[in-house]
C-alpha cells in the first residue's frame, strides 16, 4: 500500500463551491432513485459514475479516467483500475453480488504501481447497490447502500469543492449500547469538574441533539464535531464558552444574528422550540470532559435508534434513583407488542384495503388526526416509536396517492412535502414527573420527525426539513395521579392511551407514592395494591369519559392474586373490557444495571363493538408469543367469565381441612444452622435442641439446613454452652434493635420462634413459591421432628386427602390463576389460593378414589427415593411411573368437577373452576356471611 503518512490538502476538480448542499443533495437523490434495481457492470458502469460527477457538478472526462493502466503487486499481472480521478480517487466497480472486499483488495493490490503523483487518497468499490470506502489518510472506512448515498454525501463533498472534513469522524456505529455509554462518560466527567447536575441533565440533553444533527442532515455533516476540535484549547478550559456559543446561535433565527457571525457558526441551522430556550451555567471544561465530549463526536449518531434515548437515561441514573421512581426503560420489542394490537395492526390493514384515491386521501386524514397519550411517558420511547411507526404509515399512504394521481398531473405532486405531510409531533401528548425525562421525550421526538422527513425526502426525492421547529410535543411535567389528564388532552379527543406506567410494590414504595395510591383510589385503597394501579383506575376514568383503546405494560401482579379482585372490580363496573393481552413474559432491556421483571400487558376499552381479542401465551417467557383468538378476555388473562376472587380466612370448601403458616424465626439469621459445618462441635450440650430446618428450596431441592429448636427455656444447657449463649444473646440484641413492638417484645424469649404452629404429627409440606416450569404443584409428607420454615405452609392429612388434591393438575391451574408470582415462579398463598379452591362436598367414594390415587404417587415416588422433587419434576425427565400416578390423580379430582367432559387444558380447567367458585360463594352466603379474610404482610 502507498505511504500515506504526510497527508497533503484535499482539493476538489472545483477550486470554488458552484453548487449549494441542498441541490447536491436533490440530485444526490434523483441519482439514487434513477439507478435503483441496475445490476450490469460492463453495460452501465461508465454512465453510472458519470452521472455521479455531476451531482456535484463535475463532468467525469474532464477529470477522471477509465480502465487505467496498473499492475498487480501480489501476482505482477497488467490490468486496469476502473476509473481513477489521479491523486484524489480510485474506483473498483462490480456487477451487483460480486464480493466488495475482493474488489477493494483488488484496488489496493493496483496502487503500488501507479506514479506517487497519481495514488488516490480515497478508495471507492461499488456494485450500484453499495458502496464501500476508505480513507488512506485518515483511516476512517465505511459502508452504505445506494439509498443511503444522501446521508454519506460528506464522503464527496470534496468533489464539489466543499473542504474536507477536519478530522476524522470514525466509522459508523449503530451499537446503541457503546453509544449512551459514551455519553454518560460525557456526563460523568461534567459532574466530576463540579457542574450542578440539574443543569447537566438539560445541557447532556442539548448535547444529544446536536450529535444527532451532527450527523443527520440537520446542518452540515460533521461541523459541530469540526467546531469544537479546531476552536477549542486541548485543556478544555474554554469548552464552556464555545459551546454556549453555538447553543444560543441554534436559538437564534438567522435574521437575528450578528452580521459579524463567525462562518463556522452561522452554517448552523436555527432550530426554534424550547431545546435552547433557557440559560444554564457555564460548564468549566477540562481535558477529561472536551476528551469524552469529542469522542462522542465521532460516533454516527444518525443511526441510532430511538430506544437509545431511554437507555441513555437510565446510564445517568443511579440505581436507587430508577428504583425510587419506579422507572423501567422498555424495549423497542415491547413497545411494538402493545401498540401492535392496539391501533398499529388496524391501521396497517385499513391502508393495505385502501384501493381508491378517495380512500386513501379519507386515511390520510384520519392520521393527522390521531391523537396518543401517554400518561406515563418517561424519556418518550412509547410516543417516540409510535410516532414513526404513524409517519411511516402516513409516508406509505401518500407514495401510493401519488401513484394514483401521476396519470392525471403528468407525473407531478401538486403540492410539495411542506403541505402533503400532516402528521406532527403536536398530536403526542405525555405526562412524566421529571423534568430531564421530559426533555429527553421532546428532544427524541424532535430527532424521529427529522428521521422520517428525511425518508420521506428519499421516497419523493425533494428535501425536506422542518427547523425551525414548526410544532411542540404536548409533554406535561407533573404528577400523572394527581394532575388531571383531561385539562392536557380531554377523554373525547383522545384516539389511544398506552404506556409502561412505573412498578412499585408495597416494600418498595415511597412514602410520596403511598400518599398518590390514597388520593386515586380513596376509600377503596389497599397497602398492597400495586403503584401502577393508579394509571389503571385513573384510564378507567378516563375511557369512561371518551372513546379512547388503552394499553398498559404491566408488572404482571396486576392479574394475580389478591390485587385482581379491588382493580378490576373498579374496571369491569366502568364498563372496561379486555381486548388483548400478553400473559406473562421477561421483560428485555439494553440500559446499564437494567431491572429484572416479569411483565404482561393489557389492551383495553369500553368498546363493545369490539369482536376481535387475543391473547398472547409464552410457553417460554423468554421467546415468542403463541396467539390465541378468543371471544373473551377476562381479569386473570384467560379466555373464561369475569369471575373475581377473593381471599378467605378458612377453606370454602366442605372437604378440605386448614392449612397454617410455617415457623417465622425473626432472628437475623442467629436461630439457623446453613451448613454443617456451622453446627455446635461434638457432645455440645446445645445438640439437644437442633433439628431439620425446611423451607420451599430444602423440600424441592433436598438442600439440608438445621435450626435451635427450643419449645422452653433451658438455662442449664444455655450454661454449658457458649455456642448456645452466643446466638441466644444474637438474637435477643436484634430483636431489641427492631422498631417493630411485637419483635421487641420477643427479645425476652430469644431461644423461641416469633411464630411456632409446628405439627406434632406427619404434615404436607407445602412450598410458598416454586417454579412455573413444572406440570404439577410439588408438596410432600414431612416428619414432624422437621421444622417448617415459613416459606412453608403445612396441613395436616391423617387420611391423606389433601395431598392428592394439592398434586392434582385442577388445583395446580387454580394456583396458576389466582396465586400470585413471584417473577414468574408461582406463589402459593393460604388465604388466596388454598382456601378459596372450590373442591365441592365429596362422595366416600370421590373421597377413597383421590385418596387411594394419592398412594400411588407416594408409592411411585419411593421408587425413586434417591431423587429430589425438582430432579422428578423436571420436564425433561420425569419418571414414567410417576407421571402415570399423576394422570391417575388428575382423573380421579377432574371427574369431581366435570363427570361428563375431559379437561385438556389451565384454560379449560378455569371454565369449570370460575362457576364452581362462584357456585359455592353463593351457597356460603346464602347460609351465612362469608369469612373475608384481612391480608397480612406475611403473606
Amino acid at each position: 500500500m502507498t505511504n500515506t503518512a504526510q497527508k497533503r490538502p484535499v482539493q476538489g476538480p472545483n477550486a470554488i463551491v458552484t453548487l449549494e448542499k441542498a441541490e447536491i443533495r436533490r440530485r444526490a437523490r434523483r441519482f439514487a432513485r434513477a439507478w435503483a434495481g441496475v445490476t450490469s457492470e460492463q453495460a452501465e458502469k461508465q454512465t453510472f459514475w458519470n452521472e455521479f460527477f455531476r451531482i456535484f457538478g463535475v463532468e467525469r472526462r474532464q477529470v477522471a479516467v477509465y480502465e487505467a493502466l496498473a499492475k498487480r503487486s501480489s501476482t505482477g499481472r497488467s490490468g486496469w483500475l476502473d476509473l481513477l480521478l489521479p491523486g484524489q480517487m480510485g474506483v473498483e466497480h462490480k456487477s451487483t453480488g460480486k464480493s466488495l472486499d475482493e474488489a477493494m483488495d483488488q484496488l489496493i493490490d493496483y496502487l503500488p504501481s501507479l506514479p506517487p503523483a497519481e495514488h488516490p487518497w480515497l478508495l471507492v468499490v461499488s456494485d450500484f447497490e453499495n458502496f464501500r470506502w476508505n480513507n488512506l489518510e485518515t483511516g476512517a472506512s465505511g459502508f452504505f447502500t445506494l439509498d443511503e448515498l444522501v446521508d454519506n454525501l460528506h464522503v464527496f463533498w470534496w468533489l464539489a469543492g466543499y473542504q474536507a472534513e477536519h478530522q476524522d469522524l470514525g466509522d459508523e456505529v449503530v451499537a446503541n449500547l457503546a453509544a449512551t455509554e459514551l455519553l454518560a462518560e460525557v456526563y460523568d466527567a461534567l459532574i466530576s469538574s463540579g457542574y450542578p447536575a440539574g443543569d447537566a441533565r438539560e445541557w447532556i440533553t442539548r448535547l444529544l441533539f446536536c450529535l444527532f444533527a451532527d450527523d443527520a442532515g440537520v446542518w452540515d455533516r460533521g461541523a459541530f464535531h469540526s467546531y469544537l476540535a479546531l476552536h477549542t484549547a486541548p485543556d478544555g478550559h474554554d469548552l464552556g464558552d464555545v459551546i454556549a456559543r453555538v447553543y444560543r446561535v441554534l436559538n437564534t433565527p438567522k435574521e437575528r444574528r450578528p452580521q459579524s457571525l463567525d462562518e463556522d457558526l452561522s452554517q448552523f441551522t436555527y432550530i426554534n422550540g424550547d431545546l435552547f430556550a433557557n440559560d444554564l451555567w457555564p460548564v468549566s471544561g477540562n481535558a477529561e470532559v472536551r476528551r469524552t465530549l469529542l469522542a462522542a463526536c465521532a460516533f454516527n449518531w444518525s443511526v441510532i435508534s430511538p430506544a437509545i434515548f431511554g437507555s441513555l437515561f437510565q446510564n445517568v441514573m443511579t440505581s436507587r434513583e430508577r428504583r425510587k421512581l419506579g422507572a423501567h426503560y422498555t424495549s423497542e420489542r415491547d413497545i411494538l407488542r402493545t401498540i401492535r394490537p392496539l391501533f398499529l395492526d388496524d391501521l396497517e390493514s385499513e391502508l393495505a384495503s385502501a384501493t381508491s384515491l378517495p380512500k386513501l386521501r379519507a386515511f390520510h386524514g384520519k392520521l393527522a388526526n390521531l391523537k396518543f397519550f401517554d400518561p406515563a411517558c418517561g424519556c418518550g420511547n412509547f410516543l417516540v416509536i409510535a410516532y414513526r411507526e404513524i409517519r411511516s404509515l402516513e409516508t406509505e399512504c401518500l407514495r401510493r396517492i401519488a401513484e394514483k394521481e401521476k396519470d392525471t398531473t403528468a407525473g407531478q405532486r401538486a403540492m410539495s412535502l411542506d403541505l402533503l405531510c400532516k402528521v406532527t409531533v403536536d398530536h403526542f401528548y405525555g405526562m412524566e414527573l421529571e423534568e430531564f425525562p421530559a426533555r429527553i421525550a421532546r428532544t427524541a421526538l424532535y430527532l424521529m420527525d427529522h428521521l422520517e422527513n428525511r425518508r420521506v425526502s428519499v421516497e419523493f426525492g425533494e428535501h425536506y426539513m422542518r427547523f425551525p421547529i414548526p410544532a411542540v410535543p404536548n409533554i406535561h411535567i407533573g404528577n400523572a395521579l394527581r394532575d388531571s389528564w383531561e385539562e392536557l388532552l380531554p377523554a373525547d379527543q383522545c384516539d389511544y392511551l398506552f404506556g409502561n406506567p412505573p412498578f412499585a410494590g408495597q416494600k418498595t414504595r415511597a412514602a410520596d407514592q403511598t400518599g398518590d395510591m390514597q388520593h386515586v383510589w380513596g376509600a377503596s385503597y389497599a397497602r398492597w395494591l400495586d403503584y401502577v394501579t393508579g394509571w389503571y383506575r385513573l384510564a378507567a376514568d378516563y375511557l369512561a369519559k371518551g372513546g379512547a383503546g388503552a394499553a398498559f405494560v404491566s408488572t404482571n401482579s396486576v392479574t394475580q392474586g389478591e390485587q385482581v379482585a379491588r382493580v378490576w372490580r373498579t374496571m369491569l363496573d366502568k364498563g372496561i373490557k379486555i381486548d388483548f393481552a400478553h400473559r406473562t413474559f421477561a421483560w428485555t432491556s439494553e440500559a446499564k444495571g437494567k431491572a429484572i421483571v416479569h411483565v404482561i400487558i393489557v389492551g383495553f376499552s369500553t368498546n363493545e363493538r369490539q369482536t376481535r381479542r387475543l391473547i398472547f401465551d409464552y410457553p417460554d417467557i423468554k421467546g415468542e408469543p403463541q396467539i390465541q383468538h378468543v371471544s373473551h378476555v377476562n381479569p386473570y388473562l384467560l379466555d373464561a367469565p369475569d369471575v373475581l376472587v377473593e381471599s378467605a380466612t378458612t377453606p370454602i370448601s366442605p372437604s378440605l381441612p386448614p392449612i397454617q403458616y410455617g415457623n417465622k424465626p425473626s432472628d437475623d439469621g442467629n436461630l439457623i444452622i446453613e451448613k454443617e459445618e456451622q453446627l455446635p462441635p461434638d457432645g455440645d450440650a446445645a445438640h439437644s435442641y437442633i433439628r431439620p430446618y425446611v423451607g420451599a428450596r430444602e423440600l424441592i431441592y433436598g438442600k439440608r439446613r438445621y435450626c435451635i429448636w427450643m419449645e422452653a427455656p433451658d438455662p442449664e444447657a444455655v450454661a454449658k454452652s457458649t455456642w448456645l449463649r452466643e446466638r441466644l444473646e444474637a438474637v435477643r440484641k436484634f430483636r431489641l434493635d427492631s422498631s417493630a413492638a411485637d419483635t421487641k417484645k420477643m427479645a425476652s424469649k430469644p431461644w423461641r420462634f416469633f411464630r411456632t404452629p409446628q405439627p406434632s404429627v406427619p404434615y404436607i409440606a407445602i412450598p410458598r413459591h416454586v417454579s412455573q416450569n413444572r406440570e404439577w404443584f410439588t408438596v410432600a409428607f414431612v416428619e414432624p421432628t422437621a421444622i417448617a420454615s415459613d416459606a412453608l405452609f403445612t396441613a395436616e392429612d391423617p387420611d391423606g386427602l389433601v395431598f392428592p388434591i394439592l398434586s392434582s393438575a385442577m388445583f395446580t391451574a387454580w394456583l396458576r390463576t389466582v396465586g400470585g408470582r413471584i417473577k414468574s415462579d408461582l406463589r402459593f398463598s393460604g388465604p388466596m389460593v388454598y382456601n378459596t379452591f372450590p373442591l365441592p362436598q365429596l362422595t366416600q367414594k370421590q373421597r377413597t378414589e383421590i385418596i387411594e390415587a394419592g398412594k400411588g404417587l407416594l408409592a411411585a415416588r419411593r421408587n425413586h427415593s434417591g431423587a429430589s422433587l425438582a430432579e422428578l419434576y423436571d420436564p425433561l425427565s420425569t419418571p414414567e411411573d410417576v407421571l402415570k400416578a399423576h394422570h391417575v390423580i388428575d382423573r380421579a379430582v377432574d371427574r369431581v368437577f366435570s363427570p361428563r367432559t375431559r379437561p385438556a387444558s389451565v384454560t379449560d380447567r378455569m371454565n369449570i373452576l370460575f362457576p364452581a367458585y362462584e357456585a359455592m360463594l353463593g351457597r356460603l352466603i346464602t347460609a351465612g356471611p362469608v369469612r373475608r379474610r384481612r391480608r397480612r404482610s406475611s403473606n
